[in-house]
């Protein structure tokens, strides 16, 4: 009886192939249902991004729940499936998702934080995806839980944000620290946007300190100054802090025009709100402003006084009160275009001791130059600004001989000290600022 060697290879190619399905079964596994993991796992984390950056957005303008809210809604939005239980997000349960508020420059808290009111960083845990494999069930998994994290801040102080901020992308010594006084910055970082290669130029001896240094461009520094951290060069310039501000004509009630435009202040006199040509406070005299917003605009062929406050004269507010002194251009509120506009000076024995607002549109706001108005800001005597200095397209010219303060937001075009004593920018963030900054991601 002969041998069929047929058989015998028929069932060798049934073995085979068997095998080889499997194999192939493992590899389609492997890119198809990766696939879906990758999937799975870029969209998770691409929802908790903007959740978190949205969500610290609104945690600084409106509070707690609605930053919590915020994210419900993003993450909904986005296609992430949220729990049945409404406190899912505060529940200390990571299992289902979670978010915590907290206050930099401290770390996140651990699960049940919750989100209080204050806090300036957000962090998103997302609820789990579930993701069901199409071939893995063959090897023994069938879906698997997906989840990602993301946490943002907003405001001045989160990293690579500025309390400290020269905005000038192009300039040579955009920053330009020419006398012995450095910088002392406390509660956030100093930015320069400038890309030149000598965007700083420190001539002075003076210290520049803050809780982070970043420089677009490069830095000339030919004495024995010190960068407090070391200086982080390169990066994306940092935006605007306060380009969401509204201009005075932008508001729910805007100022008006003074009877009286042109102001010379020789003794104790108060004014009201509204636009003016100039204010010249004389030496002795003392000038008390009521609460709102001072628009001066100088006029034309005027030798640009602009707002001044002379050797031995006084600006203050009333009690309760606060104001905004806006520098605007002579066709005000037309906008300046890169124009020269009114100035901001305060003169070497002088005081300017008028508090910002508040609350409202310009709460913590001392001083805002038009976006275009290129004219300087110069601080010449000993200074305490208790709000921000917001001047985008102008220089600061700081040149006192004792210290110059800072307390709040400090946002300039461009900034050249010849200070005997350090310039001091404190930002404090539970101060109230309307315009706090883009929230960037920190994790």
């Amino acid at each position: 009886m002969g041998w069929s060697r047929g058989g015998s290879e028929r069932g060798s190619v049934a073995v085979t192939v068997a095998l080889a399905m499997t194999v192939l079964l493992g590899f389609a596994a492997l890119v198809v249902d990766i696939g879906l993991n990758w999937s799975a796992r870029t969209s998770a984390q691409s929802a908790a991004d903007a959740a978190a950056l949205a969500g610290a957005s609104r945690l600084l303008a409106d509070g707690g729940a609605a930053g919590l809210l915020t994210v419900n809604d993003v993450l909904t939005g986005n296609g992430i499936p949220l729990p049945a239980t409404t406190n899912w997000a505060t529940d200390g349960n990571e299992g289902n998702g979670e978010v915590v508020c907290w206050t930099l420059p401290a770390g996140p808290p651990g699960p049940g934080a919750g989100c209080p009111d204050g806090s300036n960083a957000l962090q998103v845990t997302t609820p789990p995806i579930q993701v069901q494999y199409a071939f893995a069930p063959l090897l023994g998994e069938s879906s698997r839980n997906i989840k990602a994290r993301a946490a943002a801040a907003a405001g001045p102080a989160a990293p690579n944000n500025c309390v400290l901020c020269v905005l000038d992308e192009n300039g040579r010594a955009a920053l330009a620290a020419v006398g012995p006084g450095g910088f002392d910055v406390t509660g956030g970082g100093i930015v320069v946007n400038s890309d030149d290669g000598e965007a700083v130029v420190a001539t002075g001896v003076g210290d520049i300190s803050a809780d982070q240094i970043r420089v677009v461009g490069g830095i000339d520094l030919p004495i024995n100054a010190t960068f407090l951290p070391p200086a982080e060069l390169g990066g994306p310039p940092v935006p605007d802090p306060l380009a969401d501000l509204p201009t005075p004509d932008e508001l729910p009630i805007p100022p008006t025009p003074d009877p009286t435009p042109v102001r010379n202040i020789t003794g104790a006199q108060t004014l009201s709100p509204g636009v003016y040509e100039n204010i010249t406070v004389q030496p002795g005299a003392t000038l008390t402003l009521q609460a709102g917003v001072y628009v001066v605009t100088d006029f034309a062929g005027a030798a640009a006084p602009g707002f001044r406050v002379m050797d031995g004269g006084t600006v203050q507010t009333t009690a309760g009160g606060g104001v905004t002194i806006y520098l605007a251009c002579t066709d005000y509120p037309i906008p300046c275009d890169g124009d020269l506009g009114t100035r901001f000076r305060l003169d070497e024995g002088s005081d300017f001791a008028a508090s910002p607002p508040a609350t409202g549109e310009y709460a913590g706001l001392s001083v805002f130059a038009d976006r275009g108005n290129t004219r300087s800001v110069q601080l010449q005597g000993d200074v305490v600004l208790a709000g921000a200095l917001y001047a985008a397209s102008a220089r600061l010219v700081v040149s006192a001989t004792g210290d110059v303060e800072v307390d709040s937001l400090l946002v300039v075009g461009r900034l050249t000290t010849l200070s005997l004593a350090a310039l001091q920018v404190h930002y404090d963030p539970s101060l109230p600022i309307f315009g706090y900054g883009v929230p960037v991601l920190t994790q």
